[in-house]
């Protein structure tokens, strides 16, 4: 299957708020899913991935200098392969986002820090790499599960 891009330009004067990438992000993903009859589990963990790493980027990568948010993503028959690069901050998040402990109280939990371990424990395989000064990640969904 063919794959597909969206690209977001953080450049002053094209996007105004985080809140207008994400519902612009959610509204191509939602065309694709459509387009390639994505069940709606596998439409909402692909808009959650994406929303959650595109809001990262954005709130932490703009403090760093992120101009560019770049997302492939190549529905397969078995899978999907979904690979996200951006020029803000070196950021891991196979190594360097915290663990949050389940069985804390809310109240002693931090702000912040479960997006990316949801993400982690529901894809099937997560990849990042640095690259040039560009942060490479690549996310993987096995389409039956």
């Amino acid at each position: 299957m063919t794959s597909r891009s969206l690209a977001l330009d953080f450049e002053q004067g094209t996007q105004e708020t985080n809140a207008e990438m994400l519902q612009s992000i959610s509204a191509q993903i939602e065309g694709i899913g459509e387009e390639d009859e994505w069940s709606p589990r596998l439409l909402y963990l692909v808009q959650l991935c994406l929303e959650e790493l595109a809001l990262n980027a954005m709130t932490y990568g703009r403090q760093k200098g992120l101009s560019e948010f770049q997302v492939s993503i190549t529905p397969g028959i078995e899978e999907i392969v979904i690979e996200l690069h951006d020029n803000g901050a070196a950021f891991d998040p196979t190594k360097d986002a915290p663990i949050p402990d389940p069985d804390a109280e809310m109240d002693d939990r931090p702000i912040g820090g479960l997006g990316i371990f949801l993400i982690r424990e529901m894809v099937d395989d997560l990849a990042y790499r640095r690259e040039e000064g560009w942060n490479h990640l690549t996310i993987t969904i096995r389409r039956a599960q």
